[in-house]
């Protein structure tokens, strides 16, 4: 398996270019408004990877009302 990014090794370039794109964007200047501008992008995302999880944990997607194949 391969990996895009390695604490002993250098960031790439891909990496680099989202960074530079929170600064440029968000252009914080405080940890909180780096905080926030981090959950800004990363939380929709991390939001829909969790229903995910949950939806497979549970057999069916939220708010299906119809007939489960589960004993939950």
């Amino acid at each position: 398996m391969t990996h895009l990014w390695h604490p002993t090794k250098k960031r790439n370039e891909f990496s680099q270019a989202i960074a530079k794109s929170i600064l440029e964007n968000y252009q914080p200047k405080t940890v909180a408004e780096m905080q926030n501008a981090l959950k800004d992008i990363f939380g929709p995302m991390f939001e829909a990877m969790l229903q995910g999880e949950m939806d497979s944990h549970l057999g069916y997607t939220a708010n299906d009302h119809g007939v489960k194949e589960t004993e939950n």
